[in-house]
């Protein structure tokens, strides 16, 4: 039984079914900190378009969006991915 398991396994794995543990949480880590620099770059691009809009000062549109993204940013860096 052992070994229709291991061969299944084997299977699976060839097909693309099953991937590397240690390679998924590379992939994820790196996706995260991939997003999370866009995110962080995110307010420099668009404040000053923002304000713009708005009618306020660039440099307060940034500081206040800078704020506001890394709170955000530090909520999800609590999100733990369950690879189990």
């Amino acid at each position: 039984m052992l070994k229709a398991q291991e061969r299944r396994l084997r299977l699976q794995k060839l097909k693309g079914e099953l991937i590397d543990r240690a390679r998924a949480l590379s992939l994820v880590f790196r996706l995260a900190r991939q997003e999370r620099d866009v995110w962080v770059n995110w307010p420099a691009r668009a404040a000053a378009l923002m304000a713009a809009d708005l009618g306020v000062e660039p440099a307060a549109m940034q500081k206040v969006l800078e704020k506001h993204v890394r709170a955000q940013l530090d909520d999800l860096a609590e999100v733990k991915p369950d690879l189990r």
